[in-house]
This record gives structure tokens, sequence and C-alpha cells, in this order.
């Protein structure tokens, strides 16, 4: 009997000793291992752009490229697309416009007022815009021209090619045919347009009537975003003096 326990005991014994040396070996071949580093959550930035809603940003894809010197154009002195954005247009996926009709007119909408006046402040502000459109889809920022609070105009999309600036109409009526989209930058719902930002904006607007709508130049019309789908864009600062603009044909 008491063989039998002393055997019994005995390999009890030998069996602790094996598990404990198969643990150590375990323990020793995940301290050769590399730790997995734990990355941090990314921090978004929280923007509601006009024509996106609340879109929420990487701060790390916003990266302005350095400052560069307006260009000359039809339209006057212009900010180059390569002056805020890297990114190439995808022309293979844009609708051609094959000729101009109207143009309308948007406010950028933030939420919140824009007073970026350095065109580093302002190239960060449209790539902001640009993301946001990306994320719905679309295959770059909505607009063709932008007029910001200095009275600078920056080259978005080219002429050539359809926005997507005006979304469908109920009824199915697609919005951007032969429509130039133009944003002035700000959300005008709370702030007011700068005189420089309202004079180059009537200005570009009389250079683009001038260049495609055949005399009178009324037969160009200029709408209000709010006017085609529903919405309180361009804001209820800049909606008043467009409308006035409008009647007593400034542009």
């Amino acid at each position: 009997m008491c063989d039998q326990c002393d055997n019994s005991s005995l390999s009890r014994r030998e069996l602790l000793k094996l598990a404990g040396a198969a643990s150590a070996l375990f323990l020793a071949s995940c301290q050769d291992e590399p730790a997995v580093p734990i990355l941090p959550d990314v921090v978004y930035e929280e923007h509601l752009v006009e024509g996106a809603g609340a879109v929420r940003i990487d701060p790390k894809l916003i990266k302005p490229p350095p400052p560069m010197p307006a260009q000359k154009s039809t339209y006057g002195d212009i900010m180059p697309r390569a002056a805020w954005t890297r990114t190439p247009l995808r022309l293979r996926e844009g609708t051609p416009m094959d000729g101009i009709h109207k143009i309308t007119i948007h406010h950028s909408g933030d939420g919140k007022p824009f007073l970026g006046t350095t065109p580093t402040e302002v190239a960060t502000h449209l790539q902001i815009v640009q993301q946001a459109h990306l994320q719905r889809g679309m295959i770059d920022i909505a607009y063709h021209f932008a007029v910001d609070r200095t009275g600078r105009l920056w080259q978005l999309r080219w002429l050539a090619y359809e926005g997507q600036h005006v979304r469908m109409s109920k009824n199915g009526t697609r919005n951007n045919e032969h429509n130039v989209g133009v944003v002035v930058l700000g959300d005008f719902n709370i702030q007011a347009p700068t005189v420089a930002q309202r004079d180059r904006l009537f200005e570009l607007i009389r250079k683009i009537k001038l260049e495609y709508s055949p005399p009178p130049m009324t037969a160009l019309p200029v709408y209000l975003h709010g006017e085609i789908v529903e919405t309180d864009c361009p804001g209820k600062r800049l909606a008043p003096i467009l409308k006035e603009a409008r009647q007593r044909h400034s542009f």
C-alpha cells in the first residue's frame, strides 16, 4: 500500500517538473517575439461642410502645398489648383460640361466662421471641403471656382467638366449640367462676406457671362443654391446681397 503511494507521489512530482519546464520554454519563446505596438486612435476634426453635412476629417490628410503666386487668366489673376492641392483631378470620371448655361453661387458653410486670409489658411479650408466631398463619393471638390475673404480667386475644377455642387431635384432633374459652381468661402449664416469678396465675386460672374453668354448677358442666369434645391445655402447674410445685385444688374 505504502509502495503504491510512494510510486504515485513520485509520478506526480515528475509530471509537475515536466509541466514547469514546458511553461518556462513557452514564456521564453514569447519574450523573444517583438511586442506589437498599440497605435493611437485617430483624432478626427469635426466639420459641417455645405453639401456634405457633418463630416470627420483626419487632419493628417490635410497637407497644403507651399504658397505660390497667382496666374493670369481670362477671369483675372487666379490661384491655380496646384496652389491648394496636390490631388490630381480624375478627369476621366468627370462628365463634359458641353456648354455653359447658368451659374450657381454657394458658401462653404462650416457651422462656424471662416476667417482665414493667408494662402495656407485658404488652401487648408479648401482641402477640408475636398475631403468632405470625396467622402460622399464625388470625384473631387464639387465647385469650379472659390472666392476667399481677401478677394482672391481660386481654381478648383476645370470648366470643361461638370461640377457636383447641386444635388438632383426630387423630380429627377440633374442640376449640374451646363452649370458653373462658385463657392464663396465662409459660413454666411453667421458671418458676412467682405467687400473684397463680394466685389471679386461680381467681377467673376461678369467675366463668365461675357465669355459664355451672347448679348444681353442676362441670358446667362445666376442662381442661389437655395433657388434650385431646398437648402439655406449660400446663407442668410449673402443671399440678400446677391438678390439685390441681380435686380440692379450689377453682374
